[in-house]
């Protein structure tokens, strides 16, 4: 039954590291290549959900998948404890930023946009807008914050966790 027993492969290691560094340019190219599709037919067809939700299937599963595996195998902490040493701004910090940015932007864009398309006057704009942007607030703010923020914390202390175990062991 020796057929079925694996062997062991000598790995050089530096053949390792340019095996990697290819996947990891693989990774990139087809990123970007998604991300040009989506623009792409945005541009041809207009905004249309349907025509780009493989792109957007592929864009948010790997990130998805690189950080819960990053995170199950004990690596993703200490991606942010390098990266921590090297910025001023901690990842956590960031991803709070992140979180509110993207909530204002939202909060604005929909508040600008209510103002110019439903008010007659000056008045009535800024009226549109205020209340506009205070119920976006209310709603994309907190969900963005959750999502960026409450789930890197999530991912960190799993990740933590998993590494502690490894060293347990």
């Amino acid at each position: 039954m020796k057929w079925l027993s694996k062997r062991q492969k000598i790995a050089d290691e530096r053949i390792i590291n340019m095996q990697n560094k290819i996947y990891k340019e693989i990774y990139m190219i087809v990123m970007v290549l998604c991300l040009i599709s989506v623009a792409m037919k945005y541009y041809l067809y207009g905004i249309d959900i349907k025509l780009v939700t493989t792109e957007l299937v592929i864009l948010f599963a790997s990130g998805i998948y690189y950080t819960v595996r990053a995170a199950s195998l004990g690596i993703f902490s200490d991606e942010v404890e390098l990266h921590d040493r090297n910025s001023k701004v901690p990842m956590s910090s960031k991803n709070v930023y992140i979180g509110l940015g993207l909530g204002l932007f939202i909060g604005l864009f929909f508040g600008i946009r209510s103002a110019i398309i439903y008010g007659n006057g000056l008045f009535n704009s800024l009226v549109y807008f205020v209340i506009v942007f205070i119920a976006s607030l209310m709603i994309y703010l907190p969900f963005f914050l959750v999502l960026f923020a409450g789930s890197f914390s999530v991912a960190a202390k799993a990740s933590k966790k998993a590494s502690e175990q490894d060293l347990d062991e």
